[in-house]
């Protein structure tokens, strides 16, 4: 099986235990593991940890050795960028989601950071910074994390009311802040997700150009609920999938309900009949939604395995301790 893992190498190699050696020793016991595919978060606390000249300075190179390191056991590398925060936004004052205030319904913090992609000048800065590591680093592709809205949950009663999103909508419905029977309304439900779409889809379609001009793969951390988030916050990844943009799509199905992750599997299996596009279905463990047992992950990969899916990638790499990655090792040995 085909074995990727989300990283975050910040926390992984902290200052003092970040040199060479270190990375060496943590990457060759993943890739002793059967884990072929490193997928790192390469911001951290908005600051890079590569050489970036549109992001500034760096916090550290890390992507250097762990890109050099990789190369030396066969393992690739695919640095993550998009939205949220995983790549900050061009300005300290603006391009960011701005919630539609609602009097008694309160608002996560995170909610008030996200990168808004209304704001060209995000689109730019996410595809400068894509270019610099492409060329700058031999990565083995990109991968788009957070490639959409804020999540649906927030989003659906909180637009955005940012400058850029009330002019588009304006254009839409000609009303820039939608009322309270707006917000009750299908058709506008229709017409918001329609326009986080087209917006959001053009990140999207710029990095696969990015990535296509330098024959190098583009995939996705895609949300695991398609019609109840994905489509909501404008990642249609079922579309783009068939549509020839992603070379592999990462489903975050991770969950540690069996039977949870299960339907999660065959939905999106079902989503992808007839893409040119391979699967690697998310399996967590460790994340906001639970922890697995190492058996537990391992049942999972199991699972995948017997219905004919020969990939998957877990989340993450920080969580694997010595009992994961020996029966990773195990059961990728199996399969040889």
């Amino acid at each position: 099986m085909d074995i990727a893992v989300w990283g975050h190498p910040a926390s992984e190699f902290p200052e003092g235990k970040d040199s060479v050696a270190d990375i060496r020793t943590w990457l060759g016991k993943l890739r002793e593991a059967g884990i072929g595919k490193y997928i790192p978060f390469v911001t951290s606390g908005g600051q890079a940890i590569f050489e970036s000249v549109a992001l500034g300075p760096p916090q550290r190179d890390l992507l250097g050795p762990i890109i050099e390191v990789a190369g030396e056991t066969g393992m690739e590398v695919h640095p993550i960028v998009g939205l949220g925060g995983v790549t900050p936004g061009f300005s300290e004052d603006e391009g960011y989601y701005v919630p539609l205030e609602r009097p008694g319904k309160e608002l996560p913090d995170w909610s008030r950071k996200w990168t808004d992609p209304a704001w060209y000048e995000n689109v730019e800065l996410i595809c400068q910074v894509s270019e610099e590591l492409l060329d700058n680093y031999a990565c083995g592709g990109l991968h788009m994390d957070a490639v959409r809205y804020p999540n649906s949950s927030v989003l659906n009663e909180h637009p955005c009311v940012c400058a850029r999103c009330r002019a588009v909508r304006d254009q839409w419905f000609g009303k820039e802040v939608p009322d309270e029977e707006d917000l009750a309304s299908p058709g506008v439900a229709y017409v918001e997700a329609k326009m986080r779409g087209g917006l959001v889809g053009e990140v999207a379609w710029e990095l696969y150009e990015i990535c296509a001009e330098r024959e190098l793969p583009l995939s996705l951390a895609a949300r695991a609920r398609y019609l109840k988030d994905a489509v909501l916050e404008g990642q249609d990844w079922a579309e783009w999938c068939h549509s020839g943009m992603l070379d592999f799509v990462c489903p975050m199905s991770y969950n540690p309900c069996f039977d949870r992750f299960q339907r999660f599997v065959e939905e999106h299996t079902r989503l992808l009949e007839g893409a040119p596009v391979r699967l690697y279905p998310g399996v967590g463990r460790k994340s906001s939604l639970g922890t697995l047992s190492p058996q537990d992950m391992m049942q999972q990969l199991e699972y995948l395995r017997d219905r004919g899916i020969d990939a998957a990638c877990i989340f993450h790499a920080r969580a694997l301790e010595d009992e994961d990655l020996r029966l990773l090792a195990a059961f990728n040995a199996a399969d040889d």
